[in-house]
């Protein structure tokens, strides 16, 4: 496999989580008066056949991901992680914030890759499964101790066990 090596500098997140997708097979619609509870009854549903992974990240802001089939930089430090399964269908999966999902769930015609152009959100793999660990590298409570990303993502060929909700999230 090639090596995967992407940085996104700076995605925006209102609402506190963001989110891995396979936008060709993630089911995105849920209604135009969908409620909070009904989105994430679906986003749970779409974890359990792998087409997303969706976290929370303590806080809202601007983040610095990346995403890799290397581990963390062993100087930077972990705060948390985690590791759940992705499946890619068509060659692509993409990094995105709630408000994206939002957007999408409410409206027929919006798509979670809507805003992979803005954020540089989207990355090409082979289609296979993945596993993919998360590791958040900053506290949005404490000041930042390194110039390094706020989440790294390591992207590496395997299975394992879906997620039944949205990890790191009280909701």
């Amino acid at each position: 496999m090639a090596q995967i090596q992407h940085r996104i500098d700076e995605m925006t997140d209102d609402s506190g989580f963001l989110g891995l997708v396979d936008p060709h097979a993630y089911t995105s619609f849920v209604g135009e008066d969908w409620t909070l509870e009904a989105l994430f009854e679906r986003v749970e549903s779409e974890m359990r056949q792998r087409t997303v992974l969706l976290w929370g990240t303590g806080g809202e802001g601007q983040w610095r991901i990346d995403l890799s089939d290397s581990p963390v930089d062993p100087r930077l430090p972990i705060i948390r992680k985690i590791a759940g399964p992705i499946t890619v269908t068509q060659g692509e999966l993409v990094v995105v914030n709630l408000d994206t999902v939002t957007m999408a769930a409410q409206f027929a015609d919006s798509a979670v890759d809507d805003d992979k152009d803005i954020y540089g959100s989207s990355i090409e793999l082979p289609n296979g499964d993945y596993i993919c660990t998360i590791s958040q590298l900053t506290d949005p409570e404490e000041d930042r101790t390194h110039e390094g990303p706020d989440f790294h993502l390591q992207l590496i060929a395997g299975r394992t066990s879906p997620w039944f909700e949205v990890a790191w999230s009280e909701l």
